[in-house]
């Protein structure tokens, strides 16, 4: 099974539909400390809130109750997604005291503890968005673009991009040729999981993933 297969299958749904998932990561946060991992990660917190960036759009975790808020216009909501949602819990619970970036680039199947995926299977995830973009790398191209990333000199299309300040994506898209389909990889960096659970990368990409389509719909 791939270790996207989890964010694929819960594309779409609100976190909140999880009730026992939702309630216990809720639970684990009500009364939260934000002392120690404002310090490691450098995040602002008042009284209240502990603040945080994902993909530039401002979240906040309301401290008394361990509920998730996003920045939505001049007001925030608690309409979060599962992959969202948490991808942000996750970070503040499995950021170590003193993480690491290695600054070397592996695709997030490669990660300790991801081996056991299936290699011959289409990946849940990449796979159905590189048969969208075959033969569109331009559109693929300007979405990147347009949703900030920084371009990079790998494949035919390939753009980093900043999920969490400390935890970096890099697209990489071949297009189709007369003897492959076209193909995609997204690489995070070898310590990732100083920050994150491995399958948490899974969440992150299907949220990248997710918000380039939306920009060529």
């Amino acid at each position: 099974m791939s270790v996207n297969y989890h964010a694929f299958q819960n594309r779409g749904y609100l976190f909140a539909n999880h009730e026992v998932l939702s309630q216990q990561w809720r639970t684990a946060f009500a009364g939260y400390d934000p002392s120690r991992i404002s310090k490691v990660l450098q995040l602002e917190s008042d009284e209240d809130y502990l603040y945080i960036s994902y993909f530039q759009t401002p979240y906040r975790l309301r401290l008394r109750d361990g509920w998730l808020e996003k920045k939505a216009g001049d007001s925030w909501t608690e309409e979060l997604y599962f992959n969202e949602s948490m991808s942000i819990y996750h970070l503040l619970h499995y950021t170590k005291d003193t993480p690491l970036i290695a600054n070397v680039w592996v695709p997030n199947t490669a990660l300790e503890g991801a081996g056991a995926h299936n290699r011959n299977m289409p990946d849940p995830l990449l796979t159905p968005f590189a048969a969208k973009f075959s033969g569109k790398s331009a559109l693929l191209e300007k979405a990147c673009r347009e949703l900030g990333g920084t371009k990079l000199s790998k494949g035919d299309v390939s753009y980093q991009f900043t999920s969490f300040p400390q935890i970096q994506l890099q697209l990489i898209f071949w297009d189709e040729d007369e003897d492959f389909p076209a193909q995609l990889q997204v690489m995070v960096d070898r310590q990732v999981t100083d920050f994150i659970h491995f399958e948490t990368t899974g969440c992150i990409i299907s949220d990248l993933l997710e918000m380039l389509e939306k920009q060529v719909e």
